[in-house]
């Protein structure tokens, strides 16, 4: 019997067409693919990308100085005698991040401020300061002063700047 099957088999043509047992290679590839990427994405850590974020712009902040500069002085008069009297505080501008350095230049620097704004005033006429806008040129002048006094150095290197006098007594006889 096994020769007759053998000769049946050799008369048969070979149309290209085997039988073929098991699944194809091709379906391997797939199946495989498929349970790799899978693998993957479960075993593998999740990838986390990193935004750098600029941090945002320091602002400047206006603070007032708490504590005032009162002087009585003599201005200079003609004839007979002068006195006058003003109190004020000042207000500076200073980066969020400066904002104790700033405080620390203006301790340091108290002494020498007051001793410049009271030389600045008593050098100033009777005339000068009742004019009509002798008030507000004694402002500009008292914060380039004060500026200048309490916060030292280059316009770009200044730890903060004055900005404001706010008056709270104005007297002059």
């Amino acid at each position: 019997m096994s020769e007759e099957k053998k000769k049946e088999s050799e008369a048969k043509p070979d149309d290209g067409k085997a039988k073929k047992k098991g699944l194809p290679a091709l379906l391997f590839v797939v199946v495989g693919a498929i349970l790799g990427g899978a693998g993957t994405v479960v075993a593998l850590p999740k990838k986390s990308v990193e935004v750098k974020v600029e941090p945002p712009p320091l602002q400047f902040i206006t603070l007032q100085h708490p504590d005032n500069m009162e002087f009585q002085f003599n201005p200079r008069t003609q004839a007979g005698r002068a006195y006058a009297s003003v109190v004020f505080t000042f207000v500076y501008r200073v980066r969020e991040d400066r904002e104790d350095d700033s405080f620390e230049s203006i301790k340091a620097n108290w002494d020498r401020a007051r001793s410049n704004v009271l030389l600045m005033l008593r050098s100033r006429s009777m005339t000068e300061l009742n004019a009509e806008n002798g008030q507000k040129i004694l402002t500009k002048d008292l914060t380039d002063e004060l500026d200048a006094a309490l916060f030292p150095g280059k316009k770009s290197e200044k730890v903060a700047q004055v900005t404001e006098i706010l008056w709270s007594k104005w007297m002059v006889q």
